[in-house]
């Protein structure tokens, strides 16, 4: 039995890792099934975080290995073989580290397209950006040593590795901001009661969370930097990250949780198309059965939903023309109301028709006849 001592911390990060791992998959799963519930389909933004779990599972599997060759525990209680393959695989979970957030990142963007119902340069910008940080966090990890053994860390020439892991760190927090920010005002602008407003804007502040995490990496990677140890001193480093991975993967998901999308349901928004739904733009429409004249109506700011009311009118046939009583009289009318409202997001419209009941207008039924 393995005991976790001052210079033996592997088993702490075992543990940690595969238990962030599960609670990361249980919300993947929890989404994936309230999702399909709904809409008995995915979209992009699926797929993307079903990625994001699948790499997560990979990392920890690194981490588990490199944990049970050395990676926590003192360097020299480590052989040359055990120590090779906890840097090979602290390189391989480092790899798969960046993929993993770059694919949670994504996800929550899309997941924001869906919201906007179109996608506007500032979402082009931050694919942009989150891509280009990712390439270049990939790049940066793969020959952060010398060849033949970009690996080795602890006895090869790198770069300076603290540096590189601050500037890591200091875009993931603006990313992680700016997927805050945005959608944030865009809730901002839609016109919902303040308490369901609070509620929504409250999911999307979850992540927060994650730039905690991220910021208590950064700390404790300052602390081990020129580390007489660092095999040792990097333990509580990795489970930071390890927590870095989990919460960016249960903040991506929290959206899709059923209280949230009955929030933003409660404003006019569908984010899913339902079995049997169908897009299509409409318009505002009055008038009788030979005519009607169309006029668009315009959505909230910020939101491209369209409305659309029909007027249908019907006048019932006159009585009999040679009838002398005084319903001969009376002209009756009857209108048919039917309110339809549409939403367009690209995965995600529904329709709502509203009947009004049909009402009568008649002049008042005379007291007196008159006699021809």
């Amino acid at each position: 039995m393995v005991v976790v001592t001052d210079t033996n911390r592997s088993p702490v990060i075992g543990i940690l890792a595969w238990l962030f791992l599960v609670i990361s998959i249980l919300a993947g799963a929890a989404r994936l099934v309230i999702k399909y519930a709904i809409a008995r389909a995915f979209t992009m933004d699926d797929y993307l975080i079903s990625v994001a779990m699948a790499l997560s599972v990979l990392q920890t599997a690194c981490v588990s290995i490199a944990a049970r060759h050395g990676l926590g525990q003192e360097q020299s209680a480590s052989s040359h073989g055990q120590l090779e393959a906890a840097l090979k695989s602290v390189y391989a979970a480092e790899m798969l580290y960046v993929a993993c957030l770059t694919f949670a990142k994504l996800s929550a963007l899309m997941f924001m397209t869906f919201l906007m119902q179109r996608t506007r340069t500032v979402e082009w910008g931050l694919v942009v950006l989150i891509s280009a940080w990712a390439v270049v966090a990939e790049f940066a990890v793969a020959f952060q040593c010398d060849l033949p053994r970009p690996w080795s860390w602890v006895d090869n020439k790198c770069f300076d590795r603290e540096a590189w892991w601050q500037f890591f760190g200091a875009m993931n927090v603006l990313t992680e901001l700016a997927l805050i920010v945005v959608p944030s005002l865009l809730v901002l602008q839609i016109q919902m009661a303040v308490a369901r407003k609070t509620v929504v804007i409250g999911c999307f502040l979850t992540r927060l969370l994650v730039v905690g995490a991220i910021v208590t990496e950064l700390v404790y990677r300052d602390r081990s930097k020129n580390a007489q140890d660092p095999m040792l001193a990097v333990w509580v480093v990795t489970i930071c990250a390890q927590l870095v991975q989990c919460l960016a993967i249960v903040a991506a998901c929290i959206p899709h949780l059923k209280p949230f999308m009955d929030g933003l349901q409660s404003t006019g928004l569908r984010l899913y198309y339902l079995p049997g739904e169908r897009s299509r733009r409409t318009d505002y429409a009055y008038g009788s059965k030979e005519q009607s004249v169309g006029h668009e109506l315009s959505g909230l700011a910020g939101v491209v939903n369209r409305t659309t009311v029909l007027a249908g009118q019907r006048q019932r046939d006159w009585d009999d023309a040679l009838s002398q009583t005084s319903q001969s009289r009376i002209i009756r009318e009857t209108k048919t109301w039917v309110v339809e409202e549409q939403y367009h997001p690209e995965a995600a419209v529904s329709r709502i028709t509203d009947n009004a009941s049909s009402v009568s207008h008649g002049l008042p039924e005379s007291t007196t006849s008159t006699t021809d």
